[in-house]
């Protein structure tokens, strides 16, 4: 499996949190633990983070982008930008109620804000057990 990143447009915004509850999940359900985990403040360290393993050919196995309580045209821009670049890769979107992208566009995953422990655990299973890629899931918005 890939590595996992999180990265916010917020740099106010801790994402330590999703990660934990990733590795507890992971480590439950016996997921590869040789996964490493980033957490990025701003999309200039997530960009960062993410070229290394890009450029050996690594895809991520899973990005997590929060948009902050605003996007920005920067985050639309960066979360588009990476589903583009690695379409084997899951990008999940965090976004509040009143996101202003077409929520019925097909590649798009997008989690509503807050998000609470079993619905992230939830998502976890379609991702990691039972999707297995982007491409084969039909999963495009969640409530």
């Amino acid at each position: 499996m890939g590595h996992i990143f999180f990265i916010s447009d917020d740099r106010a915004t801790d994402l330590s949190e999703l990660a934990n509850w990733t590795l507890d999940w992971m480590l439950s359900n016996d997921i590869s633990a040789d996964t490493a985990i980033y957490t990025c403040k701003g999309l200039d360290q997530g960009e960062k983070a993410l070229e290394t393993p890009l450029s050996q050919g690594e895809s991520p196995a899973l990005v997590v982008l929060d948009h902050g309580m605003r996007p920005t045209k920067e985050s639309v821009q960066f979360g588009n930008r990476l589903r583009d670049l690695i379409p084997e890769s899951w990008v999940l979107e965090l976004v509040e109620k009143d996101y202003p992208v077409d929520k019925k566009s097909d590649d798009s995953f997008l989690l509503q804000k807050p998000i609470c422990k079993s619905d992230w655990e939830e998502t976890l299973q379609h991702v990691f057990v039972e999707a297995g890629s982007p491409q084969w899931s039909n999963a495009s918005f969640r409530h």
